[in-house]
């Protein structure tokens, strides 16, 4: 635990140290994938660029709404402050690809494609987060006496909880801040490492992770979270929300459920990109510009369809556009 650093004569927390690392992390992680591996345009790029920011500040509304109801539930009155991250997690990804549909106009229906582009930022973000949690002695295990037992300084949050420690520290307990900073840097990494190949799925991918992961870290958390009335802690019921909604992205993506949305956003998707492939022509090239998009259109069927490769139809697809 190292709660503050004095540098240059500047007392700086860790915790808030760490965040500022998380979001630095974050937004480096954005500039890399979406703009240099996706080559977003940049008036596209922009707008997602702000929808995230105004996300992260949504992330930490929602963070301090959801564990004041959960602290005010174990109490039986009102309580207000903390945060919760799974609570910002809720709030945050609902708005994200409402607001991406909305103001990012190559994204129209197709928000949670380009929502998971920025996934591997976000797990990034929050590992850094995780260090701070650490560092601020705040998140921490249950007692242990095991070999990955830590005892936190006299006067930290587990100190008052499993007193009996040297010299007024606490008991050993279960460093789960590090455990979770551990678990989310190989996610990323793996994330980033295999991003052409998942990045379609990376929203999916991340609530199923993220959320068994944290499901069952909470049998070894030790601090206060709050109370649901339930079997479930706050966190895990969460984590269960989490679940349901990989389930009914899977099926959506399957075409099982919200086949009348499903086939809207191809609509949109498909009058998205055509604003993308000829953002203003003139009007002598309109019938070219009809015929391009249909030949793309039905190279998109066969590719659907298996005829064709996805590296078949980018490939024919970008010929077609250099005719232009």
């Amino acid at each position: 635990m190292l709660p503050a650093i004095h540098l240059l004569g500047i007392h700086i927390t860790m915790y808030s140290l760490m965040v500022f690392l998380g979001i630095v992390a974050f937004f480096v992680t954005y500039f890399v994938l979406v703009e240099r591996v996706e080559k977003l345009d940049r008036f596209n790029s922009n707008r997602l660029l702000l929808v995230s920011a105004i996300g992260i500040v949504v992330l930490g509304a929602s963070a301090f709404v959801l564990n004041s109801v959960f602290h005010s539930i174990e109490k039986g009155e009102l309580v207000i402050g903390g945060i919760t991250w799974l609570g910002g997690v809720v709030g945050a990804f609902a708005f994200m690809i409402f607001a991406i549909h909305k103001f990012v106009p190559c994204a129209k229906g197709n928000a949670v494609y380009y929502f998971s582009l920025i996934i591997p930022g976000l797990v990034l973000g929050h590992a850094f987060g995780r260090i701070g949690c650490f560092c601020a002695g705040c998140c921490f295990g249950a007692r242990t006496d095991g070999p990955l037992g830590v005892s936190f300084p006299a006067g930290s949050a587990a100190a008052q909880l499993w007193p009996g420690g040297p010299n007024g520290s606490s008991l050993p307990v279960y460093p789960t801040q590090l455990f979770e900073a551990a678990f989310e840097f190989v996610l990323a990494l793996v994330l980033i490492i295999f991003y052409k190949r998942l990045k379609k799925y990376n929203v999916e991918i991340y609530l199923i992770a993220y959320g068994a992961f944290r499901f069952a870290m909470e049998f070894l958390r030790g601090d206060d979270r709050g109370a649901t009335k339930i079997w479930f802690t706050p966190s895990q019921l969460l984590c269960v929300l989490m679940f349901i909604a990989a389930a009914l992205l899977i099926l959506y993506r399957c075409g099982v459920i919200f086949k009348g949305y499903h086939a809207k956003c191809e609509v949109w998707q498909s009058e998205a990109a055509k604003a993308l492939a000829f953002p203003r022509k003139k009007d002598g090239e309109a019938t070219k510009e009809a015929s391009t998009l249909a030949a793309i259109k039905e190279l998109h069927e066969m590719m659907e369809a298996g005829i064709i490769s996805e590296q078949e139809f980018e490939a024919k697809k970008q010929d077609l556009l250099k005719r232009l």
